[in-house]
């Protein structure tokens, strides 16, 4: 039986070891390096909100990349065949940040992906070998195509509401509410501070400073998040099919773990 055991243990093919990626923290957003077709590692963002990875048009042009079906190297991590779209990143050189790219949702859905901010590692997992963490809480995610949201609580003084949450990474903040939403829910007060903020994809937007008092997500309350809502229905301010975007500001409090495979988010509390 020893002798048939260990036999049957040679012939079972090798699992996939965990990939381990260390990134910084800036803090606000995660950053990571990346090298394009064998060329020096440039400065990424992770970002579960981008529904596809992004390289900035002016590095694409100067390198004379060609960013469809790239192969794309971070880390131990070797990727082919991952299309980077040209986009205008200007934002970033006006916030003096090295950030010339986006590493969106193709990692998320080819990966389970864990975040451990403590340890500033992304660790990835193939899907059918990954084991979840007893300890974490789990959390069932819909899609807004190729978005992760989740159900949560808000209040707002007395009022209660229960906003549908896009899971992303790519936003420094606690919560930003969509236009609709915070406007159906009459959120907006004649008082409320606004400002002007930079955003990935389109540049500076107007947001509103909310009085929320409390939001809750599965087991955990917190009280008194920052919570602020697009000023206007342009853009992704306007959005419906989601209610607005839980950020990197609350999600740093855990261990998180995305696994788009089973439609589960994992939440482990660090200390």
């Amino acid at each position: 039986m020893q002798f048939l055991s260990l036999l049957l243990l040679l012939l079972s093919p090798a699992k996939p070891a965990p990939i381990e990626i260390p990134f910084r923290w800036t803090p606000g957003q995660i950053e990571i390096q990346v090298s394009i077709e064998g060329r020096a590692p440039i400065w990424f963002i992770l970002d579960s909100g981008a529904e596809f990875s992004m390289i900035d048009a002016e590095v694409a042009k100067t390198l004379k990349l060609k960013p469809e079906n790239a192969t794309v190297t971070i880390g131990p991590l070797r990727m082919t065949g991952l299309d980077l779209t040209p986009w205008n990143l200007d934002n970033f050189r006006r916030q003096k940040r090295e950030i010339r790219g986006v590493i969106g949702c193709e990692l998320f859905e080819t990966y389970v992906v864990t975040i451990d901010f403590q340890k500033k590692v992304i660790v990835l997992n193939d899907p059918s070998t990954f084991r979840r963490n007893p300890a974490a809480s789990e959390f069932p995610l819909t899609f807004d195509g190729r978005l992760p949201v989740i159900e949560t609580q808000m209040k707002f003084g007395q009022r209660v509401v229960r906003p549908r949450l896009m899971i992303d990474t790519g936003a420094s903040t606690a919560v930003i509410l969509r236009h609709p939403f915070a406007r159906e829910h009459r959120l907006f007060g004649s008082g409320d501070k606004t400002t002007t903020s930079e955003t990935v994809a389109v540049g500076a937007r107007p947001f509103v400073t909310l009085a929320a008092t409390e939001i809750t997500f599965g087991r955990w309350t917190f009280p008194n998040p920052g919570v602020e809502a697009y000023g206007t229905p342009a853009g992704a301010g306007g959005y419906t099919s989601n209610d607005g975007v839980l950020g990197n500001d609350l999600l740093q409090h855990f261990r998180v773990t995305f696994d788009y495979s089973r439609k589960l988010l994992y939440l482990a509390k660090q200390p």
